[in-house]
Order: C-alpha cells, then structure tokens, then sequence
C-alpha cells in the first residue's frame, strides 16, 4: 500500500535541504567576480594601449610633416633633382642632413634618416641609434634598391623586418632624389623599457599577425597573436592576458600582455569558502532535481500531454491516477470527471455554433445592391423600345447566368474557373449596358482552375471597381491575376485584382486594411461581406491588403492552400 505525501510538505522538505536560489546567487557570484576582474584588466590594459600607440602615431605624423615640407619646401632637396658640381651637391646634401640630426634629436623613435639623389648619384644617411655595420648595410642596400627600383607606396609607413630588428619606413620625393625615414619600432616608448617584463609587455605585429617585436621572447613564452572579437584572450599557455588594437597610421598592431592571475589568486579565505560551499551545494542539486521529477516534474508532464492529446481532438484521453502526492491524485480524478461533463455539452455547443455560422452566411449573401439590376432592366426595356430582339436575348441569358452564380450557396466553395466566368459575365452585361464599358485582363495559372473558392470572392471587388472607381470619359481597365506563392510556414494563392481608377479615400483605405474590422458605415458593404465571409471560412488565416497605386487600386488576397475543402467549409 503506497503512503500519499502532500505536495506542500514535500516542497518544505526539498526547499530546506537544498537551497536552490543560495546555490545560484553563490555561482554567479563567483562567474561575474571572475569575468568582472579580468574585465577591469583589460580596459586597464586597453586605455594603457591607447596611450603607447598615440604617442607612437603623433611621432609618426610629425615625421610625415617634417618630411613632406623638405620635400616641397627645402631649396637644397630642389637643387639636387638637377645634375649638379660634385662640391654644391655635397653642401647641400649636408645641409639635408643637418636638419635631419635635428630632427633625430627630437624623436628617439627614428633609427635612421636618408637621401638619396640619383642625379647626382650620391646619398647620405644619419642614425639615431648605434647599430652594427650589418644591419646599416642591410638597410641601406634595401632602400637603395627599394628607391632605384620607383615601385615606392608614398601613401602609407612600409614595414620593414630584420630578425629582431624592424622598422617603419616612410619614403618621400620624386624626379629620382628620396628622402626616407626609417622607424625603429625597439626604440619606441614601451613598458618592459622601464619595468619588469612581468609586469606588463607591448608588442608590435604585422597586419597578417607575424610578430616585429621580442620574437626571442614571445618564442620563448609559447606567446602567439589571435585574432578574435573577444575584447581579450589568454596567451602563452594562459600565462598572459591579451589586448590589442590595430593603428591605421602605423600599420601595425599593438599587443599588450600582462600576466594572467586566475580568480583563487585574488580570493581571500571568506571567498574560498563560499566558493566550496557552492560547488557542495552544486553536487546536491541532481539528488534534488531527481526528487523532484519523480515526485512533481513527471506527474505534471502526464497532465501537459494528456491536455495536449485532447488539443488536438481525443477526447477520450485520460490521466493516470495512481500517484503518491495527494494534491496529483486529487487533480487527476477531478480532471477525468470535468472531460466527461465536456464530452457531453461540446456536441450540443457544436451544432449550436454552425447553425449561427449559416445564418451569418445567408445574411451577408442577401445583402446585395439593386442598382445595377435597375439599371439593367431599364436597358432591357429601352432595347425593347428598339426592337433589338437578339441583343435583349443575349443580355437575359447573361443576367440569368450572372443571377444564379449570385444565389449560390456561400457555404459551399466553387472552383477558380466559375468565379473567373462569373466576371466575365458581369463585365458582359457592363459591356451591353454601360456607355463607356470597362475592360478586363485575366492572368491566371490553368493548373489553379480547379482551386476551391468562396462565391463571389473577386467578382464582389470587381464590381467595386465598376461603381466606385470609374472615371468620367475614360475607360476602366480591370487587371486580374492569379498565382501560387509559398513560404516558408504555408503556401498561400495570391488573387491580385488592380484597376486605373479613383482609388481607395485614405480615411476608408485604413479602415479596410484593420484586421478583424467589420463595421459597415453604407460605403464598400460588399468588401466587408467579403472580408468577414473569409474570417469565417478560413478561421482568420486569409490575408487582404488594400493599396491605392499611382492611378487606381490593388487588392491582394492571400488564401492558405493547405488542407482540405471540407476543412475550409461551415457546412462540415
């Protein structure tokens, strides 16, 4: 015999034991403490980026200044574009180079300055550092063959790498005579210059992530550059934290490393402990989740499918009632008697409901306007007066026709094909009838023909065009067109009906594009009629759109294909 546990008891019992928003507040605490701190790092470490690399690019627009009034400005750089003696061209290459030593003076960060003159084929240099005599020759060599060659970039700084040396390059001059400057990014500001290594580094890399700086170093320290849009990342083996930023005047990247401290490291003994007691507690929670599913969790999915089962129309489906919590047992007998009392009552409510839905149906049927049989009829009789007998024939066979698709049953739904003819009949008797008869062209797929659609459904927005839309003295051109579209969620047909008239008043045209609005004001009743007859055939899935055009109307209709006729009928 199984012993029943009230559910309120057995919460108390759960909630005591395990302490679910305890456990939350404590891991969350712990995640945003870490992800806070190594966030403060990093914007630390950012703004410290920022701050190398502006005054690494103010250096580099003052050089770029410098450079570029020599080359346009400076009277001995214009002299030696020109052949000229041996002895002048010399003063005034040392009066270049004189200028250069000043400017090398002010700016640690330039590793050397050179012309070049081929006119006079000479060139002369001056460094701002003491490099070897490889490495003077090295670069020397590449920037004679770099000038001689003509293929010079003037808009941007050119990398330049020598093992652990590397240099920014900036070339200017034209007419075979270059001023060059030559950037040693190791001579930069750079933390590890004044500080421990360990307590921050700044390297500088290529666009494509090669390493110009402290390669040994990096090397060494397993450091290798990532690109990725996290604001920071861990590198050399989580030895270090990681920024870095990209300058568009260098073009270089700057990374910036300082070392990794994980979160026991900034914890004291208060912190470590709550941090234990949260992973405790965290152990416990599958023995409280279990508790829970066998006791609650389960009981309640039967109950959600059990609902679900009779959602989609069994409704002979039942929950179980053999469980240990009281309450569950409680709700599952009082579930089971309520579906029997429903089973009872829906059948009655059922019929009740299509019985309103047909007489809504037979109300919007006979809601029809008798100006266009007045009028006909009097054209029937003025061609009588006539003796127009054949014509007079011809038009009572038409409105006999265009009568009895008119009195058809709104229940039942009638293929695409009779709606199209019943149009072309309408527009015969305008034909007959009208001094200025309207037009009508008709793009329809034949393999839609055999669609199933409301009576009237387009004829009714026809006729709308005929009486509302014409304009004095000019002809009325009617546009039909009918196609299949499909999305993603359905497949709907799309029942375009366009004219060249009025247009719709902007007052009426918002009130026919509210979904659900069915008030009748003696303006376009028909249109109405139209749109609630679709909100009862269709459970309100159809779409209408009502637009004005630059000259007339459109309205789309947009009807789901999906299913079967009977479902769209109220007579099933």
């Amino acid at each position: 015999m199984k012993i029943h546990i009230s559910s309120k008891k057995q919460i108390i019992q759960v909630l005591m034991l395990f302490v679910v928003p305890l456990v939350l507040f404590l891991v969350g605490y712990n995640f945003y403490t870490m992800q806070a701190m190594n966030e403060r790092v990093a914007e630390s470490n950012r703004s410290t980026v920022y701050l190398y690399k502006s005054s690494l690019e103010k250096d580099l627009q003052d050089i770029d200044l410098f450079l570029a009034n020599l080359v346009v400005g400076d009277t001995n750089f214009q002299r030696l574009r020109s052949p000229m003696d041996p002895l002048e061209a010399h003063l005034c290459s040392k009066q270049i180079i004189n200028r250069y030593q000043e400017m090398i003076a002010t700016k640690r960060i330039i590793g050397g300055m050179f012309l070049f003159t081929e006119p006079n084929g000479l060139h002369r240099e001056a460094y701002g550092g003491s490099y070897t005599y490889t490495v003077k020759e090295q670069l020397r060599s590449y920037l004679e063959e770099l000038t001689g060659s003509g293929e010079i970039d003037r808009s941007r700084w050119q990398i330049y790498s020598m093992g652990d040396e590397a240099f920014l390059l900036r070339i200017l001059g034209s007419g075979g005579v270059y001023s060059v400057c030559a950037v040693d990014l190791n001579r930069s500001l750079r933390p590890q210059d004044s500080t421990d290594p360990q307590n921050g580094v700044l390297l500088y890399a290529a666009p494509d992530g090669q390493l110009l700086t402290s390669q040994e170093w990096a090397k060494q320290e397993e450091v290798q550059i990532q690109w990725t849009s996290d604001s920071f990342y861990q590198a050399g083996n989580g030895q270090y934290l990681a920024v870095q930023q990209y300058s568009e005047v260098a073009g270089v990247w700057f990374v910036y490393l300082t070392p990794y401290r994980d979160l026991l490291h900034h914890m004291d003994f208060a912190q470590l402990l709550l941090l234990m007691a949260s992973i405790a507690l965290l152990v416990l929670l599958p023995i409280c989740y279990y508790i829970l599913k066998r006791l609650f969790f389960k009981p309640m999915e039967q109950l959600v499918q059990t609902m679900n089962a009779i959602k989609c129309g069994d409704l002979d489906a039942k929950m179980e009632t053999d469980y240990r919590v009281v309450e569950f047992k409680q709700l599952s007998d009082t579930f089971n008697g309520m579906m029997e009392e429903i089973k009872s009552l829906k059948i009655a409510a059922y019929e009740k409901e299509l019985e309103l839905q047909k007489a809504q149906l037979q109300y919007l049927q006979i809601q029809i306007r008798p100006h266009f049989f007045l009028n006909c009829l009097k054209n029937l009789y003025a061609l009588a007066q006539e003796r127009r007998f054949e014509q007079i024939q011809q038009m009572i066979l038409a409105l006999s026709d265009y009568l009895r698709y008119l009195f058809s049953d709104n229940m039942t739904l009638v293929p695409l094909r009779d709606e199209l003819q019943s149009v072309r009949r309408y527009l015969l008797l305008q034909q007959m009838s009208a001094s200025c008869p309207p037009t009508c062209d008709i793009d329809a797929d034949e393999q839609l023909f055999d669609f199933q659609v409301p009576p009237m459904s387009i004829l009714t927005f026809v006729e709308n065009s005929v009486k509302h839309a014409s304009l004095p003295g000019e002809p009325l051109a009617i546009y039909i067109k009918v196609m299949a579209l499909k999305t993603e969620e359905a497949r709907y047909i799309n029942i375009s009906i366009s004219d060249n008239g009025s247009g719709f008043p902007p007052e009426m045209l918002e009130a026919l594009n509210q979904a659900g609005k069915f008030e009748y004001t003696g303006q376009h009743v028909g249109i109405l009629n139209v749109k609630y007859r679709f909100a009862l055939l269709y459970k309100g899935k159809s779409i209408f759109s009502f637009s004005n055009l630059k000259r007339g109307s459109r309205i789309e209709i947009f009807i789901p294909e999906e299913g079967d006729s009977d479902d769209r009928s109220c007579g099933r």
